[in-house]
């Protein structure tokens, strides 16, 4: 599945998408603050995937009260493709550290515009406003993210000795 939704599309299938989509941006900036030595970069790659969980968490509440606990309905295919999004490569000198920042920009531009039209097709007022904060989170995170990376360019930015490792941990 895109993160573009098809007109009408069910409410179940929105939150499931939703759910995995803030599952694997919670990974990648796990990932992030485990492969900089960087503690500024560390902590606030780590604040954002916490972020990130916190909004899973109320994504499964709603996903509870609204359609019960019916099937997933996304499909194998679905998933993978959403998987797909994210470059769990090593990072261990700075090049790998842009390539790894560009993906997660993308990422959030493609929350926002997931979220921005989820918001419109869900019945839940509830709902629809969460969804349309989580599109302007996808934005803010972008700042934060291009804002690091402006901190970054003025650092000698050292990465884990362990990166291979964390990068092949994080593609299972």
């Amino acid at each position: 599945m895109s993160m573009v939704l098809e007109e009408r599309i069910s409410t179940t299938k929105i939150l499931d998408t939703a759910i995995l989509w803030k599952t694997l941006t919670s990974h990648y900036y796990e990932f992030l603050s485990k492969v900089v030595v960087d503690p500024i970069l560390k902590q606030r790659f780590r604040l954002m995937g916490t972020e990130e969980r916190d909004h899973r968490k109320i994504l499964r509440k709603y996903r509870r009260d609204l359609c019960g606990n019916s099937p997933r309905t996304l499909t194998p295919e679905e998933e993978r493709a959403l998987k797909g999004k994210f470059i769990f490569d090593e990072v261990n000198h700075r090049r790998a550290l842009d390539t790894a920042v560009d993906c997660m920009i993308a990422a959030e531009e493609r929350s926002y515009v997931f979220f921005t039209h989820a918001s419109k097709c869900i019945d839940s007022r509830e709902g629809r406003i969460f969804l349309r904060l989580l599109a302007e989170e996808g934005l803010v995170h972008r700042s934060m993210v291009e804002q690091l990376m402006e901190y970054a360019s003025r650092k000698e930015i050292r990465f884990s000795k362990n990166s291979a490792a964390i990068a092949a941990a994080a593609r299972r």
